[in-house]
């Protein structure tokens, strides 16, 4: 009988276990390096907001597509404007890139990295008049669990810093879009 016990007793023990990992969220080898990023919101003030003109950022990273994506999402003032971002490995390229869509109509293309906890996108901007050939996005999460967005221009062949964003972590906001 002691033995049926035990048997029992690690039958369940190892049931828990394995439904503990189906329930764990699976990701694709190529875009563990987001996952300190995932399934959390942040919300930011602009560098020019005021109180007469606030300019609030509402940012969620998620898993999609079972795994094989990252959405990066995000909404300003309640969703005035905003944009989803779709993270995918390209097998045929070997590199993740990236599509942009905003509720402006436009569509970026990006090539994204990710090294040391930092997501950095670049995207292609030469096809402009102002001398922006390209732009930078490094977003990283602070020891005090802040999120950092810094914006780079690649002008006259260097990297220039735009400006940056610094955004709290709340489970309270959401990503509007009208």
């Amino acid at each position: 009988m002691n033995t049926k016990y035990l048997f029992s007793v690690m039958l369940f023990v190892f049931s828990l276990i394995v439904a503990n990992q189906l329930n764990e969220k699976i990701i694709s080898k190529h875009l563990d390096g987001f996952k300190n990023f995932l399934d959390k919101k942040f919300i930011g003030e602009f560098y020019n907001s005021t109180k007469q003109k606030p300019l609030i950022d509402i940012i969620h990273f998620e898993r999609i597509l079972n795994g094989t994506a990252i959405s990066i999402s995000h909404s300003i003032n309640h969703g005035e404007y905003g944009g989803k971002s779709i993270i995918m490995w390209n097998s045929k390229t070997e590199k993740l890139e990236s599509y942009y869509f905003s509720t402006g109509g436009e569509i970026l293309y990006s090539k994204v990295t990710t090294d040391n906890g930092q997501i950095i996108m670049v995207e292609d901007f030469s096809n402009n008049n102002n001398g922006i050939q390209k732009v930078k996005k490094i977003y990283r999460i602070k020891e005090n669990n802040k999120l950092e967005n810094q914006i780079k221009y690649f002008m006259n062949n260097i990297w220039v810093n735009s400006h940056e964003m610094t955004y709290s972590e709340s489970d309270s906001v959401d990503v509007i879009f009208k």
